[in-house]
């Protein structure tokens, strides 16, 4: 045998190589896709709000979900907002001038005030965390908008989103519900 199999079968037999197939007892279950801390500030009334959001969506959908969700929603109606000024060299139409006129051209409810808002870790996936600091980068670049604010802009967004468009039943993975959404805005 040659050293390089005699390594391998000695690093079969370790222990390490015993537990490798053994589920963790504790902590988070494991996700399909490594999730990313994300901190931003919500009032107990916005976590009560996804709370409700996951009670709304199909029941394969868990709360954790529901992050991922908010920004797709975001990040679709950015997308249509880009697009409808694709010509002129403007990222944001000539008429909106804050965050509050934001709301008011998406027919949203504009948003209370955030005094007792409290720092909290959201768990999103890595793709959500790029579109999540994209759209953050818009916002605050044309508005002076934060992290949190933004945050709660997507989670009007898919508020609206589920009023306007129940989710269909037969969809069962978070895959479907997103690509539902993004199908309803784009």
């Amino acid at each position: 045998m040659s050293r390089d199999q005699e390594k391998d079968n000695l690093q079969s037999s370790t222990l390490a190589a015993l537990l490798k197939d053994r589920q963790p007892k504790r902590g988070r279950p494991s996700h399909p896709i490594s999730r990313q801390n994300v901190y931003i500030a919500l009032t107990p009334a916005q976590k009560q709000i996804l709370k409700q959001l996951a009670a709304i969506l199909p029941e394969t959908i868990s709360r954790a979900d529901v992050p991922d969700l908010v920004i797709t929603a975001l990040t679709a109606r950015l997308e249509g907002l880009h697009r409808a000024v694709a010509d002129r060299t403007r990222t944001i139409p000539e008429g909106v001038t804050d965050l509050e006129s934001l709301y008011l051209l998406w027919d949203l409810p504009l948003p209370g005030k955030d005094e007792d808002a409290a720092w909290t870790s959201i768990r999103v996936s890595p793709q959500q965390v790029l579109d999540l600091g994209r759209a953050h980068g818009t916002l605050n670049a044309a508005f002076g908008a934060t992290r949190s604010q933004t945050f709660v802009l997507g989670m009007a967004l898919l508020i609206q989103s589920l009023e306007d468009h129940p989710p269909d039943p037969s969809l069962t993975t978070l895959e479907s519900v997103r690509q539902q959404i993004l199908h309803n805005y784009l």
